[in-house]
């Protein structure tokens, strides 16, 4: 496996996207992936197909402001991880084949994305991997100390209904085993056509956080599989009797799908009420996510390759370096826009680190009570439209002596808290 070693001169780019919406609008230009007058200082990723909509989006902000395409093959979380960091029963590195994706800006409407196919040489390697599940959860051994890993934004993973269905609007985890653990045989009513009853694969990110959360093994799913995300709601809705039709989605994936598909609440194991990930079944505040009422949820995990570097700490590509600080919010994409990665992950449908108020220890593990360095909890219910309680979230900042007519706070991505 061979990686750039240093970043060559990063080119400008026309058509910036800031604070749109998610939605991807899908191409079909067809160019060759390594093609650097398309596509210059490309850095192939691939896995979560649910963390696309997000990804989008942010590739093409660095692509506008950094000069850096980012190109990926939404495989699944479990590939993507396999794809940097090959398990033990097959240690040989594959490169990624067939066809990937990158993005640019929708020309008739400035708050989508194109998603636009290439043609993968058939030798590229990936050099970073997105997952939405832990190392161990994939390949059930601890991370290599030659792998490095980041974690990303809070993913909720949602069990979801067709939109004509109107009586389902709450599920138990012991209900939810019985529908993927026995099928056909589940005894909840509605739930028992196989056929009607969705699922991933074993290699999903998303199957696996609702496996580690009702207690059926990713591999014992019953119901129809689905290779990705939309090919899981394309199955959802064609389903005849809509009341017998249930699925799971990622919350970053749910997010721009509301008009064709519902997300139920979730009573989790030891729970005695069932919440949703949002405050209610209209709301988009994440709330339940955020103070860890609504259990099945996680961060993503960036995985990439380490390599020597000369005198220092081993360290990933160069190139592989910023991106991932772009992508995981370390570092601005745009400095004069600091905190608008805050309002990508929010309006995508996911939870920047530092907007939670709870951690979670492992897949399906417990949680505990987070303060993160720098709070954005006010920027990200500023960007979801969320109303905060009276005298919160309404002074902004640019420093802490801006905060000094509101005692007992400082300024924070922006805001006074």
């Amino acid at each position: 496996m061979t990686y750039r070693k240093q970043i060559v001169a990063l080119t400008g780019a026309a058509g910036v996207l800031f604070g749109a919406s998610t939605a991807l609008a899908q191409g079909t230009t067809t160019v060759a992936c390594n093609d650097t007058t398309v596509l210059p200082n490309p850095v192939f990723m691939a896995g979560s197909s649910a963390f696309e909509p997000i990804l989008s989006q942010l590739a093409v902000q660095i692509a506008a402001k950094q000069g850096v395409s980012i190109i990926y093959d939404p495989i699944s979380s479990c590939l993507g991880v396999s794809a940097v960091s090959p398990p033990l029963d097959n240690p040989i590195p594959q490169p990624l084949s067939g066809t990937a994706h990158y993005y640019t800006v929708d020309p008739t409407d400035s708050t989508k994305t194109v998603t636009n196919s290439c043609n993968l040489s058939g030798n590229t390697m990936a050099s970073v991997g997105i997952s939405d599940v832990a190392f161990f959860s994939c390949q059930g051994v601890a991370k290599p100390d030659n792998i490095g890993e980041w974690d990303g934004p809070v993913q909720s993973m949602l069990i979801i209904v067709p939109k004509a269905n109107y009586t389902t609007t709450a599920i138990s985890a012991e209900q939810a085993a019985a529908i993927w653990g026995c099928g056909s045989k589940s005894g909840v009513p509605n739930f028992n056509n196989e056929s009607a009853i969705q699922q991933r694969s074993a290699t999903s990110g998303t199957q696996i956080l609702i496996a580690r959360n009702i207690g059926v093994p990713e591999s014992a799913f019953k119901g129809n599989p689905n290779g990705s995300s939309s090919a899981m709601v394309t199955s959802l809705l064609a389903v005849p009797d809509p009341q017998t039709a249930i699925g799971f989605v990622a919350a970053d994936f749910y997010a721009t799908r509301r008009s064709t598909i519902s997300a139920v609440a979730f009573r989790g194991i030891g729970q005695t009420k069932a919440y949703y990930a949002d405050s209610d079944a209209t709301s988009t505040d994440l709330k339940n996510v955020r103070d860890g009422h609504y259990m099945i949820q996680g961060p993503l995990h960036f995985f990439s390759p380490l390599i020597a570097a000369d005198g220092g700490a081993p360290a990933p590509a160069p190139i592989a370096k910023l991106v991932l600080d772009w992508i995981t919010g370390a570092v601005p994409i745009d400095p004069a826009n600091p905190y608008n990665y805050v309002n990508t992950v929010a309006v995508g449908g996911d939870v920047p680190q530092c907007a939670m108020k709870v951690k979670i220890d492992k897949d399906g593990g417990l949680f505990s009570p987070y303060h993160p360095p720098v709070s954005c909890t006010c920027a990200f219910e500023a960007a979801k439209l969320v109303k905060s309680a009276t005298g919160t979230c309404t002074t902004h900042c640019k420093s802490d002596a801006d905060c000094v007519a509101v005692p007992g706070t400082r300024c924070q991505t922006g805001y006074c808290e």
